[in-house]
């Protein structure tokens, strides 16, 4: 069924779900009659043919009556072996619980006020809903998957998925509903308000044991899902890693470069920029193809370009993009990014590095601090003030590194690493003709940039969790029983993360024209959630030996934009809760 066919059924349904919306609780009897067939025959007003349904149509109806509390028993359906449809159906309720719950809750966030302004513009509550946000896109994610699965893989792993979807519904959905109630205060504790009925709706369908449901079990490996195209693809990467000799591309000197040109050379970096500029012309989930098979493989990552080529292509004129945009993909001129600052890292808007008009060139003056790979560097991509107090002062400037004036200190990691430096800008003139956009138009770019580089798939990092969590598999915990379901926990929430980003991928189009949107914040907290849950428990596995992980784990909530400030993105663009003062 096409995407555009799944909308019109879920408004539909949505429709008549309001229609059986229960006002509080004296409609929701344990006593309800409705049981067997009763989510067809609702799903029948819509339209649908009830005989013929898939489990993802009829997924699609449950989620949306369960949305609202309606009155129809439909996770009671008589399955009969099928444990998978009834695992399926399960997650859909849960999603559908926890999508009310949520959408309660904002509500009340918009509309109750205190100390003079709405309860939704103070962070502390804004962060709430963030998070619940992402545990719900979690389990969107998963559940959606749990249906398709229950309609096109073998009974068996159907059920795996299933039952893994079940488990990180039923967290999610429980979180989600607590959280709604801390949300909605003493007005969530009372009986007449569904807030409570939510929660244990969902602890029961936590609990509830299902015949058939697997315990434990490997997941479907993702790569299966290829279409013929992106299998084919994915075939001609693994021929060329095998076939790859590191000592041919080895550089003493630049050895990432090395890297990066080698990759290149056969075609993988890039791969969703025009042909024009040096790319291959694919959708973007080939990108995430390049990634995965290196990551799995354990070969270095696509060198992290990708955010800067964006930036070029979008916003650089056609001399810029002439000039630039193959080489920096090519690796043939390495690039950096200069944003954070010693007095402005998540408040890019309080940068201080200064370029001031001077005829036909800028004279830039300033610091920037954490600028990855800044040694090794020949141009930057430089955020900078060119007119008053706030964003709307800031422009971007493509800056030489070996201009006079610019002095790169490299900066020492806990990873005892020297990837990131401090660079600092000494009367350095740049020609006008190297401002990226407009004069003003440098928090734009730079917020598109940034929506690139928190995307899980668009730096590479999916793969590599895939790999550690493979390892620490074929390690084995041990015996010890509190490991083991560690790594379960850790696997089905890394399983949901890459089903999140293979949805949005395939929302971007075939040339990637739209950058990933505030939503891609979503995806930079479920990334750091499942970063940190590995990493914590590669340490307790492995000991000093993944020690190094665990501290880059800790940075995931760092780099890109902390955690905190993506929470305030979720909640103000995506779940549009008010700014606070």
């Amino acid at each position: 069924m096409e995407d555009d066919e799944l909308a019109l059924l879920r408004d539909t349904a949505a429709r008549i779900a309001e229609s059986l919306r229960p006002a509080d609780t004296t409609r929701l009897t344990a006593a309800d009659p409705s049981r067997g067939a009763a989510v067809l025959e609702r799903a029948g007003l819509t339209g649908m043919r009830a005989a013929g349904a898939t489990a993802t149509q009829v997924a699609v109806v449950a989620t949306e009556l369960a949305r609202t509390l309606a009155p129809v028993a439909y996770v009671d359906r008589e399955a009969g072996d099928d444990a998978a449809l009834t695992l399926a159906l399960l997650c859909a309720d849960l999603v559908g619980v926890a999508r009310g719950a949520l959408d309660d809750a904002l509500q009340h966030a918009h509309t109750r006020a205190q100390f003079g302004r709405a309860i939704g513009a103070f962070q502390a509550v804004a962060h709430l809903a963030a998070d619940a946000a992402v545990d719900l896109a979690a389990a969107e994610a998963f559940a959606s998957h749990a249906a398709w699965a229950v309609d096109a893989l073998p009974p068996d792993e159907a059920t795996a998925v299933a039952t893994a979807a079940r488990e990180v519904c039923a967290e999610a959905a429980v979180s989600v509903c607590e959280t709604a109630i801390q949300i909605l205060g003493g007005m969530g504790m009372t009986w007449e308000h569904l807030a409570h009925v939510r929660l244990r709706r969902a602890h029961a369908e936590r609990r509830r044991g299902v015949a058939g449901e697997r315990k434990a079990g490997a997941l479907p490996d993702l790569r299966a899902l290829d279409s013929p195209a992106e299998a084919a693809f994915r075939s001609e990467l693994i021929a060329w890693i095998d076939r790859f000799d590191a000592g041919a591309h080895d550089s003493a000197g630049r050895p990432r470069l090395a890297w990066h040109r080698a990759l290149y050379a056969a075609g993988y970096v890039g791969v969703s920029f025009p042909a024009a500029s040096g790319g291959r012309g694919m959708p973007a989930a080939y990108e995430a193809i390049v990634n995965d098979e290196l990551g799995f493989r354990g070969m270095p990552p696509v060198p992290p370009i990708g955010h800067l080529a964006h930036a070029l292509r979008r916003f650089g004129s056609d001399a810029q993009r002439g000039t630039h945009l193959a080489d920096l993909l090519s690796g043939a001129v390495a690039w950096c990014q200069g944003f954070s600052e010693p007095g402005a890292g998540s408040d890019l808007a309080a940068l201080t590095t200064k370029a001031r008009r001077d005829g036909d060139a800028y004279i830039v003056d300033g610091a920037k601090i954490w600028t990855s790979d800044a040694v090794d560097s020949d141009r930057c991509l430089l955020l900078c003030r060119t007119g008053g107090a706030g964003h709307k002062g800031l422009s971007m400037l493509i800056v030489p590194m070996d201009a006079p004036g610019v002095r790169v200190d490299p900066i020492v990691t806990a990873f005892e690493t020297r990837e990131f430096a401090q660079v600092f800008f000494d009367g350095v003139r740049v020609p006008v003709g190297d401002l990226l956009g407009a004069e003003g138009d440098g928090w734009g770019i730079a917020m598109a940039l940034l929506a690139y580089e928190r995307g899980p798939a668009d730096i590479g990092w999916t793969s590599r969790l895939a790999a550690a969590v493979a390892d620490m598999r074929v390690r084995g915990t041990g015996g010890d029983p509190v490991l083991a379901h560690r790594l379960d926990h850790a696997e089905r929430w890394l399983y949901a993360l890459r089903l999140r980003v293979r949805t949005r991928l395939r929302m971007r189009g075939p040339e990637a024209d739209g950058d990933p949107g505030p939503e891609g914040s979503i995806d930079k907290l479920l990334l750091t959630r499942v970063d940190k849950l590995i990493g914590r428990l590669r340490l307790d596995l492995l000991g000093d030996e993944a020690m190094t992980g665990y501290l880059w784990s800790r940075a995931a909530g760092i780099y890109g934009g902390t955690e905190q400030i993506q929470r305030d993105i979720v909640a103000q663009r995506v779940l549009g809760l008010p700014r606070g003062r």
